[in-house]
């Protein structure tokens, strides 16, 4: 599942990836990721990975390493905030192709990663 949650801004995008993430569910985020790059400048981004169990289809899969190597490339911070599986492996997967700035923030601490990317 993936919510898209109060503390969104018009510069920054905050998000919870939960459970078993489906491909319908991943458009939603690029749905809501392309409306923020609209105004041409580059977003924040937060993730609060909260019992993510990973991609419920292969659609999710394709449409997040597409997001890695396509859209990414226009966030200017990136707050990931609990498991730290998922973090690395998704750091490891697009790191040297982005030029965001990101931090990795425990469970709990969405204020601070909010404070941080949406500054």
């Amino acid at each position: 599942m993936i919510e898209i949650l109060d503390e969104t801004t018009e510069v920054c995008l905050v998000v919870r990836f939960s459970g078993k993430v489906t491909g319908a569910e991943y458009q939603q985020f690029l749905d809501a990721i392309r409306d923020h790059l609209k105004a041409g400048d580059p977003v924040g981004l937060v993730i609060e990975l909260a019992g993510l169990q990973g991609y419920g289809d292969l659609e999710s899969a394709w449409k997040d390493l597409k997001f890695g190597f396509g859209e990414y490339q226009y966030i200017r911070k990136a707050a990931f905030v609990g498991n730290q599986k998922w973090i690395d492996w998704f750091n490891r997967l697009i790191g040297p192709f982005t030029k965001a700035e990101e931090k990795h923030f425990s469970e709990g601490e969405l204020t601070s990663a909010c404070d941080w990317a949406c500054e």
